[in-house]
């Protein structure tokens, strides 16, 4: 059956030392099943947006495979080739080894025909390779990166979204979102939190009674039984991406690529863990 109104997106996350870049290549189709792509380069004080013509979409063997004109994505590798008048970047950067373990997380409600449905690729990747950007270059060997992707219709009306996977020598990985799902004729507020701590895993999810008491733009608070998940965000610069609906990149949302997030665990009273980071991602709507 021939896609209309869809998007599929995929957001790369890559750190070194010096810098902390995304990229977001996406497709769509539009109404009449047209397809188009573009692709989005996140920095911590701006962002680009690209748009490309006949975008290639494929899975060859379970391993992704996107190209947008020079421009290559894979779950192996990417390989970053533009020369544009506001921006020049250039490089390889391969994800040699992966940590943390992966989560599934639309659970049962993967069946549902919702707006927008979320997957976590890769909560933590070791990077080597290099980036050119506007003649300096960066080196990423021993750097970090993160994988997820996106797809649907829509992205929600209103969402939180935080990750980080640097904590220094702490090993730790967090990746959490909040969301309003529209449910027939009502809107309900999902949510998931994967959490990879020192060798233990945790799981929130709507499914698994996770319920959201607060979000905002500065921080969540979620429970599940026991359980109380909090984290906040302080600084950094938000800057302005490009946000599907109806399958066309037509929205918008603000994300902060870099601030400073802290993260704490608790169950029955006692604290779990409670962890800081200055290389945290978060996004509100």
């Amino acid at each position: 059956m021939k896609k209309t109104n869809f998007f599929e997106g995929w957001y790369f996350k890559e750190q070194c030392k010096e810098l902390t870049i995304a990229f977001i290549p996406e497709v769509s189709y539009d109404e009449k099943g047209n397809l188009s792509g573009s692709l989005q380069i996140v920095l911590p004080d701006r962002s680009y947006y690209y748009t490309y013509k006949n975008p290639i979409n494929m899975n060859l063997n379970r391993t992704m495979f996107i190209v947008m004109d020079k421009n290559v994505f894979t779950d192996a590798c990417i390989h970053i080739d533009i020369a544009e008048k506001d921006l020049q970047i250039k490089g390889d950067i391969y994800f040699d080894r992966e940590a943390g373990r992966k989560f599934n997380v639309m659970g049962p409600l993967s069946i549902f025909p919702l707006p927008c449905k979320h997957g976590i690729l890769a909560m933590k990747q070791q990077l080597s390779g290099s980036l050119e950007i506007d003649g300096e270059v960066y080196d990423f060997d021993g750097g970090t990166g993160y994988l997820e992707t996106d797809y649907g219709k829509s992205f929600p009306r209103r969402y939180m979204w935080s990750q980080c996977n640097w904590f220094g020598r702490t090993d730790c990985q967090i990746a959490v979102a909040a969301a309003t799902i529209p449910m027939g004729p009502l809107n309900i507020m999902g949510t998931f939190a994967c959490i990879n701590y020192k060798g233990q895993r945790y799981k929130f999810a709507s499914y698994k009674g996770a319920e959201v008491e607060k979000i905002g733009e500065e921080g969540f608070k979620i429970t599940q039984g026991p359980y109380i998940f909090e984290g906040r965000r302080k600084g950094g610069m938000a800057v302005e991406l490009k946000s599907p609906e109806m399958g066309k990149m037509a929205s918008a949302t603000r994300e902060y690529l870099v601030c400073n997030v802290e993260y704490r665990l608790r169950k029955r009273g006692e604290e779990l863990f409670h962890v800081k980071s200055r290389n945290g991602s978060y996004e509100f709507l």
